[in-house]
């Protein structure tokens, strides 16, 4: 974690609601089977300012459905959209933190794991400068609107064909440096490649395989040829140097009802007949707006 970021523990008998003024929460399962890294990518950006949530208020169950996504589009050539998400997962809310769900009839994209234990025990503080998205504090007992849109077919979407599940699994510390490698430097007249231990160029997937030994060069780019991370590093939202070394005040913040057990926020379901259909409707407590994401 870089020291920018400000990285700290909890003191004895905080809870993940206790972060100082300034400072937000991280569950540590996050940079393990959700596959998660900071800087945010736009994407994991998008989705938390879509859905007006807090990174300290999503479980990694829902974490790790986010980063899937995202990663089995890009690895089949498609960007990942908020919308597109939307079709195939809806969020929902689970003692007193959010999730999502697959949305009934929607192709799977993963196998998730069974359960993650012990994970609300398990957190530590970082400055809010680092999750460079406009944080907000939803509240759990609020109406989850449930969505309406077309899930992914052949008829409906032109990348339906390529879909595929792709496992996750979590990244060793050394294939972490090499992406960190890659969007730390820019260097706008070079660009980085993998080394085999002979010297010969490595396609870069092969720095996630467990047995690569090889190493990552800095080399000059050709006549009209752009810093390759100048590309990759767009993918991501930087943290604004600046806010990252402000003074912060100290003190507790004001996030005690984070994971309220008492707000499952598991509406009923009522089933509404329309001539000789029959709809299935959410029920929940109160009005709140969702921007619509199309």
């Amino acid at each position: 974690m870089p020291a920018e970021y400000g990285a700290m523990y909890p003191q004895e008998g905080d809870t993940a609601g206790d972060a100082p003024t300034g400072y937000v929460s991280m569950f540590a399962d996050f940079f393990g089977d959700c596959i998660f890294w900071l800087p945010l990518t736009v994407f994991v950006v998008e989705i938390l300012e879509y859905y007006k949530l807090r990174i300290s208020q999503l479980s990694p169950l829902g974490l790790i459905r986010v980063r899937n996504f995202e990663y089995t589009f890009r690895a089949l050539g498609i960007e990942p959209l908020v919308g597109d998400f939307r079709r195939f997962y809806q969020l929902t809310v689970q003692l007193g933190f959010f999730s999502f769900r697959q949305r009934e009839h929607a192709p799977k994209l993963m196998l998730p794991p069974k359960s993650m234990t012990k994970w609300k025990t398990k957190f530590f503080y970082i400055k809010a400068a680092a999750i460079t998205a406009k944080l907000q504090f939803r509240n759990v007992m609020g109406t989850i609107i449930t969505e309406n849109i077309s899930i992914p077919k052949v008829d409906t979407v032109d990348w339906f064909p390529r879909l595929r599940i792709i496992g996750s699994f979590k990244l060793e510390y050394k294939q972490l440096w090499v992406l960190w490698m890659m969007i730390g430097k820019l260097v706008r007249k070079a660009r980085h490649m993998l080394r085999e231990k002979n010297d010969e160029e490595a396609p870069l997937w092969m720095m996630f395989c467990p047995d690569f030994g090889g190493k990552v060069d800095i080399v000059r780019c050709g006549a009209g040829e752009e810093g390759w991370n100048r590309t990759i590093i767009s993918n991501f939202r930087m943290p604004d140097e600046a806010a990252l070394n402000a003074v912060l005040s100290g003190g507790k913040g004001h996030l005690g009802t984070l994971g309220d057990p008492a707000a499952t926020g598991v509406p009923k379901e009522i089933v509404l007949k329309f001539g000789d259909k029959r709809q299935r409707k959410k029920m929940t407590h109160e009005a709140v707006s969702v921007p619509p994401w199309y």
